[in-house]
């Protein structure tokens, strides 16, 4: 084995993050890493003081990537909340690059099952994520207590949609997606 020389730190958390998602958190070891990346322990330890660093990787890419650019992009989108709501609810739609978001996000919330750390990540990105939506939701005119309720009702649709069987033609998860918006995002203003 040689180090690559291109080698980075995220090409660690990513391929942690695949082996998080097909062993979970107990299989990513350094060790495994460095023979599925075909390089020495040493390229590891140049970019990690230990596992729980990567580990913490993990959690803080995944909650950049998946939460933090995710609601930037929205925001700079230059639309009415309405019409970020109606984007973000069809993300979970979005093909392969979905599947993969959802297979970390899972795997994420399994090890948090037995991780208080993981579990504190969980529980930070869920309440910056609930506090968003229903953001909007203000934005839009919903009071306070129903706003809450929906961000509630929308954000668990967008977790499920993850456990559930993606086999069921595109076309169909689009129109009751847009159905469940009709149901859950005000209609004033909607575009």
């Amino acid at each position: 084995m040689s180090v690559r020389p291109n080698l980075t730190r995220e090409d660690w958390i990513h391929a942690a993050q695949q082996v998080l998602v097909k062993g979970g958190v107990d299989a990513v070891r350094v060790d495994t890493l460095a023979k599925e990346l075909n390089i020495t322990r040493g390229s590891f330890y140049y970019h990690f003081k230990s596992r729980n660093e990567l580990l913490e990787g993990i959690l803080g890419g995944w909650r950049t990537r998946a939460t933090e650019d995710v609601i930037l992009h929205l925001s700079d989108a230059q639309t009415t909340p309405q019409q970020q709501l109606q984007r973000l609810m069809e993300l979970p739609l979005h093909g392969q690059t979905a599947k993969e978001a959802a297979a970390i996000e899972l795997a994420i919330r399994a090890w948090a099952r037995r991780d208080e750390h993981a579990r504190q990540a969980i529980d930070e990105v869920d309440r910056y994520r609930l506090s968003y939506i229903k953001g909007l939701l203000l934005q839009a005119g919903v009071e306070a207590q129903d706003a809450s309720d929906r961000a509630y009702l929308i954000y668990a649709y967008q977790i499920s949609l993850s456990l559930l069987n993606n086999n069921e033609p595109a076309g169909e998860r689009l129109s009751r997606n847009t159905r469940l918006a009709e149901l859950l995002v005000p209609t004033a203003q909607r575009a």
